[in-house]
């Protein structure tokens, strides 16, 4: 089976703080931003930048005791994942894992906009963590 990868739907940045980390898109660049939105699987509050046929996502964790806020407390924060959508998220999960990708979740999680998510552990790619995005039908 192979991974039906539709687009790279967004680049996330940690921040600590996401009103004040939104004002250089929207004040200098004059980007607009989709409504703040809290998810209370991740305990974190996040908005999506939309450019050009991706986004960014900024994402301020609500707690200290999670991997996004040891994330921020380690670095300052700054780029945290890449996402790409794909046709079915448990189909994509089930083929990266047959092709030797740790996954952080075994099975799809609630995400922003409705979305069902679903992350590989940094050392799958090179450093780099891939989020897996099924948008809502």
């Amino acid at each position: 089976m192979t991974i039906t990868i539709h687009k790279l739907d967004h680049i996330a940045i940690i921040v600590e703080n996401l009103e004040k980390a939104l004002l250089p898109y929207t004040e200098a660049l004059g980007l607009i931003h989709t409504p703040i939105e809290y998810i209370e699987s991740h305990q974190v509050r996040v908005t999506f930048i939309p450019l050009g046929q991706t986004q960014i996502e900024l994402i301020e964790p609500l707690n200290s005791h999670g991997k996004l806020a040891r994330f921020l407390q380690k670095t300052g924060g700054g780029l945290h994942h890449v996402a790409i959508e794909v046709a079915n998220i448990e189909d994509s999960i089930r083929d990266l894992q047959t092709h030797g990708i740790e996954m952080n979740n075994s099975h799809p999680q609630p995400g922003a906009q409705g979305s069902l998510v679903a992350f590989t552990k940094r050392r799958s790619f090179d450093g780099v963590i891939i989020e897996l995005i099924q948008k809502h039908s």
